[in-house]
Formats: C-alpha cells, structure tokens, sequence
C-alpha cells in the first residue's frame, strides 16, 4: 500500500511540474514584434515626426518622470498653444513602414490629457490619396488609458503612416508605449485595462473625408 501510494505520489508531483512548467512558459511568451521604432520614447522623440497647421502651435517634446510613464522613463508631451480649426491641424505619427493586404494588424497605444478630450488615432497610406485603413475618435482624461484598434489591411501599403491626430481643442496630450503588431489585441502590461475601439469603416477612407470634419 505505501509503494502504491508513493508511486501515486511521485505522479502527482510530475504532473504539477509539468503544468506549472506550461504556464510559466505561456505567461514568459514575448509579445509581438512592435513595427515602430522608439515607441518607448527611450530616445525620446527619435523615428517620430510631427505637423502643424499655419492656424495651430503646438510643442513636441519628451517628459520624463513628471508624467509618469507607462513603460520606461519618458513620453511624447504635446504642448497645444494653439489648437487650429480642424482635428488633423496637429499631427503626431510615424512613417514609412509596410503592411501587407489582407493581414490583421492591432494599433496599440496609451494616452492621457490636461483635461477630458478626444483624439483621433489612424493608420492610412502616406500620400495622395491619403487612404485611412483604421481611424477611430478616442476620449482621454487626466489619467492613462490604454487604447487598441484592429484591422485588416485592403491593400498592400509600403508607404504606410501611423499617427495620432489632436487639433481644434487646446488641451495638452501625453502619450507612451505606441506598438503596431500583427495579430490581435496582446496585453503585455500586467494589470491593465485596454479600451477597444472599432474602425469606424471597414472601408479605407481618403483625405476629402478627412478634411470635412
């Protein structure tokens, strides 16, 4: 009877090791590969462009503690003096990069405002027409958000643009840990809680639309 037992023992025990084997792997998996540069802002603004309208100001800069980053010890800080006419007046993205058609892609990133705001996060075709293959209004508040979209790319696109658009409110934007990967939605920041939003189009949509907001 103690031989069975042992041996039920040691079973047991095997099969423990080996599960909790399972799950210290599942949970060790790394994430997806980030197809932007820097979207840490460890070298602060660097592979990052922005634009302004002539109507609009606005200051682009890291910030370190301060804002208390999500990830690492800087983010991207938008300063807006002057907010434009329109949302596209103040431009942040990032660009060139290629996405193939018919890939689903996740759009990832965290954000927080000077006071409760929307902005407009997109990935489109850099160039006319000006083609969006995801755009979606996000609100932002005082504290850090964590926002995705995902979608499936029309078109393949070697001139592709990531970016976030915040004209037409004069409140400031602070912005960290900006991924696009392939694939869906994967959490890589433990106890978070993501907002998902939908692209308002499946179809792509071009600057003539653009510009009518």
């Amino acid at each position: 009877m103690n031989t069975i037992n042992g041996t039920l023992t040691y079973i047991y025990l095997f099969l423990l090791i080996g599960l909790v084997g399972f799950a210290t792997l599942t949970h060790a998996e790394k994430p997806p590969e980030n197809i932007l540069k820097n979207g840490d802002f460890d070298l602060n603004l660097e592979g990052w462009h922005h634009w302004t309208h002539a109507d609009a100001a606005a200051l682009f800069q890291p910030e370190g503690k301060k804002a208390e980053p999500v990830v690492g010890k800087k983010v991207a800080y938008i300063k807006i003096s002057k907010a434009g006419n329109a949302v596209w007046h103040v431009q942040f993205y990032q660009q060139p990069f290629t996405l193939e058609k018919g890939t689903t892609y996740t759009y990832n990133l965290w954000a927080k405002s000077e006071k409760p705001r929307t902005v407009i996060i997109r990935i489109l075709h850099q160039g006319d027409p000006w083609n969006e293959y995801a755009r979606q209004t996000i609100n932002l508040s005082e504290t850090w958000k964590e926002f995705f979209i995902t979608f499936k790319m029309t078109a393949d696109d070697v001139n592709t643009r990531a970016g976030i658009i915040m004209g037409g409110q004069k409140v400031d934007v602070w912005l960290d840990h900006i991924r696009l990967y392939e694939g869906e939605f994967i959490s890589d920041i433990e106890g978070a809680e993501p907002q998902p939003v939908e692209p308002t189009d499946k179809l792509t949509t071009t600057w003539a639309a653009l510009k009518a907001l």
